[in-house]
């Protein structure tokens, strides 16, 4: 057997015992850019949240035996104290609690989570509910006595100009209270399991589509046409077409959607699909044409007045331009400084490079949520910036219904089609070479949590793969057009 189960292990179980086994015993990764964000993230919130909470006592995290020892010792003789990082072990389950506070004679478990409130019509994050849900069932299995079980989340009302507190508390201890009850239920099975040496057998089921393992480590390893890949499939459809294991095998009698089946016949056909009519929107577009990308970062607090929590923050764009089919590309870019509010600057800056005449491509609905947010921050450039939307052409619908690949695996991504339709370029061979590391990167530099003598080449990257984004929508314009005229 193992070592004592973590929560992430336990939760990771509910879905496949074998997904848990691999949380258990995989190495420690090395975390990426992106993940360095979210861990300081994280960490800035707990610690702002600790200050809000106000003042108590934070306890040893390790070894797991003493910190449990010293939590139980605190409890005994603390009646008023609030305790940070308390540590419960019950049945081979190990939980650690952000903080309790005296309740009369019992505690409120208390959990610190780096989302925001939901809105009145939004619902609760259920992963926020299974967290404490697992703290809660251990906990209060080893003795503590719990009255509520407490979310701190950032308030969504929160701005840096205004008068909402920074946190808020949501109460969900009825809904904990019933998932830590299911979850007592099975925690000796998932212990039994987990915390083995050997792997459980693996089962195919719906879940697998989003286990982190599936294709490196178990049943995906080496299937090329999961079922996955058919777009937009339910549990209800992946049960009744799981007997058949990969796409190849799909007979043609399968209930599937027009848009499904299309995608399985190109796959299992192994040669790609034209749709002259699909391609005929490339016929709209106008000369000279731009390509248009925005790298954006989404910071859990405000950075500018006026700004809510979460709010997507672009910091950078490039800009290719041809003329002509035929003629030299042309390339602006912007990156902004991490001190001070560019977002002015940026946007004038763009309305100039777009200039007034020709289609701006862009891959996806991104930019154009970017631009009408811009108009709504900047009212004064709105007229402008709604000229420059009616301007905008989504390249990726052409590979919607336009031009499907086998090699595409049934996305149209741009990470998914550009090694098929431009196999010289590539993102794999760049130092920093996707959005999440991207915004990751220069949140960090933003708040200070990248070496300094390390930034320049961190901004030369963010160039250079922001450029490649949009010279990747030329050459995949250039090539579509290339199929629309044979």
């Amino acid at each position: 057997m193992s070592s004592l189960v973590a929560k992430q292990p336990f939760l990771a179980s509910l879905a496949c015992r074998t997904q848990g086994w691999y949380a258990q015993h995989a190495p420690p990764e090395i975390p990426s850019l992106g993940l360095r964000w979210r861990f300081w993230v994280g960490a800035d919130v707990h610690e702002r949240a600790r200050a809000w909470l106000g003042a108590g006592t934070m306890l040893r995290r390790t070894p797991v035996d003493a910190a449990a020892a010293d939590t139980q010792a605190s409890i005994a003789s603390s009646v008023e104290r609030l305790l940070f990082e308390a540590t419960f072990t019950w049945n081979g389950l190990v939980a650690r609690a952000d903080a309790i506070r005296p309740a009369g004679t019992a505690w409120d478990l208390i959990e610190v989570k780096s989302g925001k409130s939901p809105g009145e019509n939004d619902k609760l994050n259920p992963d926020y509910v299974d967290d404490l849900a697992y703290t809660r069932m251990v906990a209060g299995n080893a003795g503590l006595k719990i009255s509520r079980s407490l979310l701190v989340l950032i308030n969504r009302d929160y701005r840096l100009d205004g008068d909402a507190e920074l946190f808020v508390y949501v109460d969900v201890t009825d809904a904990v209270n019933a998932r830590a009850a299911e979850f007592e239920v099975i925690s000796g099975d998932v212990v039994q399991k987990v915390a083995a040496d050997d792997r459980p057998e693996p089962e195919f089921i719906f879940a697998c589509g989003k286990c982190p393992y599936f294709e490196t480590d178990c049943l995906g390893v080496g299937v090329s046409d999961p079922l996955f890949i058919i777009p937009r499939i339910t549990p209800k459809k992946f049960d009744a077409l799981k007997v058949y294991g990969r796409i190849a095998d799909i007979p043609r009698d399968a209930d599937l959607t027009a848009i499904q089946r299309g995608i399985v016949d190109v796959i299992q056909a192994g040669e790609p699909r034209v749709n002259h009519d699909g391609l005929k929107v490339l016929d709209e577009l106008q000369w000279p044409v731009r390509y248009l990308d925005f790298e954006a970062v989404m910071p859990h607090l405000p950075w500018f007045p006026g700004t809510a929590p979460y709010e997507t923050v672009p910091f950078q764009y490039s800009l290719h331009v041809l003329d002509a089919p035929d003629a030299e590309p042309r390339h602006h870019e912007f990156l902004a400084e991490t001190d001070g509010d560019w977002r002015a600057l940026m946007t004038e800056t763009l309305l100039h490079d777009l200039g007034t005449a020709g289609s701006i491509v862009v891959y996806s609905g991104y930019e154009k949520g970017r631009l009408k947010a811009l108009a709504q921050t900047f009212p004064v450039l709105e007229a402008q910036i709604n000229a420059v939307l009616e301007r905008l052409f989504d390249l990726e619908q052409v590979f919607k219904s336009g031009y499907q690949h086998p090699g595409f695996g049934g996305r149209t991504s741009i990470k998914k089609v550009l090694p098929v339709m431009v196999p010289e370029l590539s993102y794999k061979e760049l130092a920093l070479n996707n959005g999440d590391d991207a915004l990751g990167v220069f949140g960090l530099m933003r708040v200070g949590a990248m070496e300094a003598s390390l930034m320049p080449t961190h901004r030369t990257r963010l160039l250079e793969y922001c450029k490649l984004d949009t010279w990747a929508m030329v050459r995949l314009h250039l090539a579509t057009a290339m199929l629309r005229h044979h």
